[in-house]
C-alpha cells in the first residue's frame, strides 16, 4: 500500500530531496542541488511512502503561484513505481490539497514529453514553451478544480 504523507524529519527530507535528485536532475548530469529551489521554505511537501518498507517511491510540492491559484512541481516517481498509480495518486492528492487551500485553479511547468501525462488529468496548455534546463522545454499546465 502507498500512502501520501509530508516530510517531517531531517532524515525524511534528505530522502524526499535523494529522489528528486536521482530522478529529476541526475539522468541529465546536473550537479546536486538543482532538485532545490528558491521557494522550497514556502512551498508544501509530499511524499508517496510504501508501508512495507517505508520507501519514499514518489514526491511532489506545492506553492501560491498568486491569489486563487496553486503551482506543483518537481513531481517524481520512482521507475520502478511510474505505470503503477503513484504519479496519479500524487496528483490527485494534491488537488485535494489545493482545494482545501481554496485555489481554484492548479497548474504545472510541464515538460514537452510529460504533456499527454497531465493533458489525460484535464491539464490545458496555457502559452508557449519556454526554455528550462539544456535543450529541455516547459509549458505552463493548468487545470480549473
Amino acid at each position: 500500500m502507498i500512502n501520501i504523507v509530508s516530510p517531517k524529519t531531517h532524515e525524511d527530507f534528505k530522502a524526499y530531496y535523494e529522489l528528486r535528485f536521482n530522478v529529476l536532475r541526475k539522468p541529465w548530469g546536473l550537479q546536486k542541488g538543482t532538485e532545490k529551489d528558491d521557494f522550497e521554505p514556502i512551498s508544501k511537501h509530499f511524499m508517496a511512502v510504501e508501508s512495507e518498507s517505508n520507501h519514499i517511491v514518489g514526491v511532489i510540492k506545492l506553492m501560491e503561484k498568486e491569489k486563487g491559484v496553486g503551482w506543483f512541481s518537481h513531481m517524481a516517481v520512482l521507475d520502478a513505481y511510474q505505470k503503477k498509480g503513484v504519479g496519479k495518486m500524487l496528483l490527485s492528492f494534491i488537488e485535494e490539497v489545493a482545494k482545501r487551500d481554496g485555489y481554484t485553479i492548479l497548474g504545472c511547468m510541464a515538460r514537452l514529453n510529460a504533456t499527454d501525462y497531465f493533458a489525460k488529468a484535464r491539464y490545458v496548455v496555457m502559452g508557449l514553451p519556454t526554455q528550462y534546463f539544456g535543450t529541455t522545454q516547459v509549458v505552463w499546465m493548468q487545470k480549473n478544480l
